[in-house]
């Protein structure tokens, strides 16, 4: 249960056609989640052969913790992203995919460009992943992001949380190799919270 984020990724030129609209971006957008919101379930076509979804994962709910961890501020809501780009793009960043460009970050769908994907990826690669989660536990133990604590209890008692039970780390690889492939691909992401 709980709040989860899935990121999927799209041929860069597929997504750039639909973003292409007489009426300027934010009207490609809207056309964009128009067709996003008929894609099945499973990889593949939505109904007019516009756009193929080539893959997709999940943070389980690790998604707050990854962006704390990332950007080294915590969410002081879920309006608003935190952080600069590239690190706030890995989760939270890109562009509203609606005809206003505005939303909450949670159940609404971001969209990273190609070149947007190519920077969070170099930014991931460039990361020492274990220093990164050493640096920064305390940090995530106080501002406990979302679903932070209760992955089970040590020995002493003491809840385990996501750095402990090796949640956060195995998130932050599957991220990773997740842009690494997008970025190699030449594809755009698209994430959502819900």
């Amino acid at each position: 249960m709980g709040y989860w984020m899935w990121l999927t990724r799209y041929d860069g030129a597929e997504v750039a056609a639909l973003l292409d609209h007489p009426h300027g971006l934010h009207a490609g957008l809207g056309r964009l989640r128009n067709i996003w919101d008929d894609l099945p379930t499973e990889l593949g076509y939505d109904p007019s052969g516009a756009l193929c979804k080539l893959e997709e994962i999940d943070t389980h709910r690790a998604w707050d913790a990854l962006h704390v961890l990332l950007t080294g501020l915590p969410n002081e809501d879920y309006e608003h992203t935190s952080g600069d780009p590239p690190a706030c793009d890995v989760v939270m960043g890109g562009m509203v995919m609606n005809t206003t460009g505005e939303g909450s970050l949670l159940r609404v769908p971001r969209l990273l460009r190609p070149g947007q994907v190519r920077a969070v990826d170099t930014f991931l690669r460039d990361l020492d992943r274990d220093a990164l989660i050493r640096d920064r536990h305390a940090f995530l133990k106080e501002t406990q992001p979302y679903s932070f604590e209760g992955w089970g209890r040590l020995l002493s008692g003491e809840a385990w949380d996501m750095v402990e039970h090796g949640v956060l780390a195995n998130t932050f690889d599957t991220v990773r190799a997740f842009y690494s492939r997008a970025a190699t691909a030449g594809n755009a992401v698209i994430k959502e919270i819900g």
